[in-house]
């Protein structure tokens, strides 16, 4: 049997790059104004507050109703954006969903994480006072974009690509996957296990557990989706496996020292309010990503 040499390699674009991006804006942006007229079909109330703590003695306040809205329409973004970026292809490449719709399925569930997406920018917006069709425009935007690119890293097989920038990309959907899982379980230990307990070891012990969660699904999806490109199977061997775990905890030791530093020192003794729990995650987790990038592509995935 021969094999297509092209099998593993991405399609290249038909149509010129200003056609296609034409086309994807045009969807983004008509999608971003439905969302304007779907607001109206779901009553958005104002006596429907609702609170969660995210930080010692922190919370956030929401409309539940806001809340609904956001998730409904992200549901509905995310389903009539792919479903027409699969029938349109702006870039005339035809869709290809795989054996046994494998890159199919992984698209879809990579786009739950752009509702999961849309539903917290939404909330976190609106938190601020912001005006919620400005949010819903903003939220639209920013998932819509998300989605786009979702759809070429499988439909359009940008997952097999060495370019840097889809590579990063794969890196930082990578890194959002892991992050959500590590940052469920830190938050778990440190305000549900660990609840109203503010001592020195419940910080480090939080972000070890949420490391252990995170760090399993980073290996998985670094070596078969990110690094697709390294010339070796260097990463797949018990020593690559080994070097994996320490650069690693490197990496949990750099982010357990950040997440001490700001939040149990700055936040919690200092006061500082702006180190609150979720912007000390966002910071230790992007000063770990890169970190982790550099190290994996230069020592592992070369």
């Amino acid at each position: 049997m021969r094999l297509n040499p092209n099998e593993n390699k991405p399609p290249r674009n038909i149509k010129p790059l200003i056609f296609e991006y034409g086309i994807t804006a045009l969807i983004i942006l008509a999608l971003s104004a439905l969302s304007l007229l779907f607001i109206h079909l779901v009553p958005i109330r104002s006596d429907d507050i609702a609170s969660i703590t995210y930080s010692a003695g922190k919370e956030i306040t929401y409309s539940r109703s806001f809340l609904l809205y956001s998730f409904l329409y992200s549901l509905i973004l995310t389903v009539v954006e792919l479903t027409t970026l699969f029938f349109v292809h702006p870039s005339k490449i035809k869709p290809d969903i795989g054996k046994r719709g494998k890159y199919l399925i992984a698209m879809i569930t990579l786009s739950l994480f752009g509702i999961l997406a849309y539903v917290v920018i939404a909330m976190l917006l609106s938190s601020w006072g912001m005006d919620i069709y400005l949010v819903s425009v903003i939220a639209s935007l920013l998932v819509g974009i998300y989605l786009v690119l979702i759809y070429k890293l499988y439909m359009e097989k940008k997952s097999l690509s060495n370019d840097l920038f889809w590579e990063i990309f794969r890196f930082a959907i990578v890194g959002l996957v892991a992050a959500v899982f590590d940052f469920l379980v830190c938050f778990l230990f440190q305000f549900i296990i660990f609840k109203d307990n503010t001592d020195w070891y419940v910080t480090l012990i939080s972000t070890a557990m949420g490391f252990v969660v995170g760090v399993t699904i980073n290996y998985l999806l670094s070596t078969y989706m990110v690094y697709k490109a390294a010339k070796s199977n260097f990463s797949k061997s018990f020593k690559g496996i080994v070097t994996f775990l320490v650069l690693s905890t490197i990496g949990l030791f750099i982010g357990m020292g950040l997440q001490y530093l700001l939040y149990d020192v700055l936040y919690v003794k200092v006061g500082a309010s702006f180190f609150s729990y979720p912007i000390d995650f966002v910071i230790r987790t992007l000063v770990v990503m890169v970190y982790n990038y550099i190290s994996r592509k230069l020592i592992i995935y070369r």
